[in-house]
């Protein structure tokens, strides 16, 4: 095996569930040439990752033509193998210029999805997860290798510098409120509660972590405690930054997939979405936060579906107490 294709275009936190099947890869074939295909927008994530030699990225508007062009482009690359962990109308697209017989393609769950999402019926087997799909293109069934990501002496340099400089140190809290979608945010009053109880519980610092459209951000309360970085850290930064936290808190969102690949134990308070489906951490000293009582979760794969009760109960009946003895143990391990 000289030369291996791995698909996997996006999103964060998905694209840092690959790297365990990367790993893999990279474990089995230790002298392939591993290249491996994303949007630009995600690269970052990955580009000093040392097990790929070859980081393809693409622009995000990839219409017909410009996927067309790719799949040229991937041909004449001549692989040995293809492994497409992504499995949507455009990776089979690509196909077409691929030679079939080298192509390998996860088959994902859509029918069991169906059931969870909408009629409320689980048909997961408990040891499902998207690191075991992936594997499967490896017919490995075993002890897969956890999620990690990388940053260079240079940028972990930048981060210690860049936190003394804002008089955060070493003992501090990432927070990240904000999500893609606002069905999975924790209310910012529970937010409040909770980060008041941690600061005076353990002398911590409070970091928030968010980008431009995280408004739930600009509502935090302001303490000298709490530093907010909303809209001020690049990616890169910001794995950095959770990487040295204590502990990170938040949502099912990216970047607390990020923290576990950095080492850094989380809490992930689940609403509509479901670990079945992505939700899932990996490290023994995090843990998930879910109302399990509930008939009407999970709701939706990714969190966009809007809720049509009058409360959306599967945030609002986790309360912050809850959340504070969970992270309090985790702190005290």
């Amino acid at each position: 095996m000289k030369k291996i294709l791995i698909i996997r275009m996006s999103s964060i936190g998905d694209i840092v569930l690959s790297t365990s099947f990367l790993r893999s890869v990279k474990n089995k074939y230790p002298n392939a040439e591993i290249h491996f295909l994303i949007k630009k927008e995600f690269a970052e994530l990955v580009k000093k990752h040392p097990s790929i030699d070859n980081l393809i990225s693409f622009d995000k508007k990839l219409g017909i033509k410009e996927l067309f062009r790719l799949g040229k482009f991937l041909r004449n690359n001549d692989y040995d193998v293809i492994f497409d962990i992504h499995s949507v109308f455009r990776t089979r697209v690509l196909s077409l210029f691929l030679r079939r017989n080298l192509f390998k393609q996860i088959r994902k769950p859509r029918m069991r999805r169906f059931m969870l999402f909408y009629a409320h019926q689980n048909y997961f087997e408990k040891s499902f997860s998207h690191i075991k799909m992936y594997h499967t293109l490896l017919d490995e069934d075993k002890t897969f290798p956890p999620t990690n990501l990388f940053i260079d002496s240079g940028e972990d340099n930048e981060t210690k510098v860049f936190l003394n400089k804002n008089n955060i140190g070493e003992n501090y809290i990432a927070i990240v409120p904000g999500a893609a979608w606002s069905q999975k945010q924790w209310s910012i009053e529970n937010y409040n509660k909770l980060m008041r109880r941690l600061i005076d519980s353990f002398k911590s610092k409070i970091v928030i972590l968010g980008s431009t459209n995280d408004i739930i951000c600009d509502q935090i309360i302001k303490d000298d405690n709490i530093i907010n970085l909303k809209d001020k850290t690049s990616l890169r930064m910001a794995m950095g930054i959770v990487k040295h936290a204590k502990h990170t808190l938040g949502s099912d969102t990216g970047l607390l997939h990020i923290s576990e690949a950095m080492g850094t134990p989380v809490t992930m308070i689940l609403g509509p979405t479901s670990q079945e489906t992505g939700a899932r951490v990996t490290l023994h000293d995090s843990k998930v936060i879910e109302n399990k009582d509930l008939w009407c979760r999970p709701c939706s794969q990714n969190g966009s579906r809007p809720c049509y009760r009058k409360e959306q109960y599967c945030m609002s009946e986790i309360d912050s107490e809850k959340v504070f003895n969970n992270v309090s143990q985790a702190l005290r391990v």
